[in-house]
């Protein structure tokens, strides 16, 4: 009996290690829309940051008024918030999408759920504000993205005017264990909790250490914009209200009810978009086009 019970643990804890190295190597997920598909121009381009090369699309924008850095959440790629991209395009921002290490056609292997990730978010910044000198930048991050956009901001606040956070946990511990609650309920996230402690080797860091809240505390009187819904069971909302309430210049909340991580986007267009736009008027990014 002895012999089975520990044979059980061992094949458990088997599991779950493997079930954690699968998280810090995620398959990559295939480009589903493009700039181009949708109307827009798109240029291929190559940014070198830290350890690797990121694969990107700009969009350039007719006398644009700003440049917009989007950064993709887990599992995701460039593509994901194209259509967003899209339309900040016809409204006069030029864009520049990244796929993250790990993902899309980026270098890299291990993804750290943003930790790590922030490099690439500054080297993508740096482009921005180099091909685009004296206009104004704006980094909007989806999940994981947003983590990843604020972690690098706290570090260097002068590399973008704007942050917005779609769906962002606030925690990283809190992100592990909530994938796992989204994925499966409360039951599964119990059962994959020791993730958190078997990752933590494999990553080279603590997640206990990363708190997006107290890097965002450290951007300093930069807008800040969130969007979360009010059924995210991945990032819960009480996570955008610690975000919220730890920054420390004008900051925004976008709520949209009945919506769970990051959907309200493809379900609720319009109100994402006009908020979005309204955000990025009201603090001089972009201004009205005459006709």
């Amino acid at each position: 009996m002895l012999t089975v019970l520990l044979a059980i643990v061992i094949l458990y804890f088997l599991i779950v290690f493997g079930i954690a190295w699968f998280g810090l190597h995620p398959i990559r997920t295939p480009v589903f829309i493009s700039p181009g598909l949708m109307g827009a121009p798109q240029e291929n381009v190559v940014i070198q940051a830290s350890t690797h090369a990121l694969g990107g699309w700009w969009i350039e924008a007719a006398e644009p008024q700003a440049v917009i850095v989007f950064v993709h959440g887990y599992l995701m790629n460039r593509a994901e918030l194209t259509p967003v991209a899209y339309q900040m395009w016809q409204h006069g921002a030029s864009s520049l999408l990244i796929d993250l290490r790990a993902h899309g056609r980026s270098g890299g292997k291990k993804c750290t759920l943003g930790y790590q990730e922030r490099e690439d978010v500054k080297a993508a910044l740096r482009y921005a504000r180099q091909r685009a000198a004296g206009l104004p930048v704006v980094v909007i991050g989806s999940s994981m993205g947003s983590a990843a956009s604020a972690l690098a901001l706290s570090e260097e606040p002068d590399l973008a005017d704007m942050l917005v956070m779609d769906s962002g946990y606030s925690q990283l511990t809190s992100a592990i264990l909530g994938w796992w609650r989204f994925l499966g309920g409360q039951a599964l996230m119990i059962v994959l909790a020791p993730t958190v402690y078997l990752a933590a080797p494999m990553a080279g860091f603590s997640p206990f250490s990363v708190d997006i809240a107290s890097a965002l505390k450290k951007i300093g009187p930069k807008p800040i914009l969130h969007f979360h819904g009010t059924k995210d069971t991945l990032a819960l909302p009480s996570e955008a209200i610690r975000n919220v309430e730890a920054c420390v210049g004008p900051t925004e909340i976008v709520w949209f009810e009945d919506h769970g991580h990051s959907e309200y986007r493809w379900e609720e267009p319009v109100k994402y978009l006009s908020e979005l736009l309204a955000f990025l008027k009201k603090h001089a990014i972009l201004t009205e086009r005459l006709p």
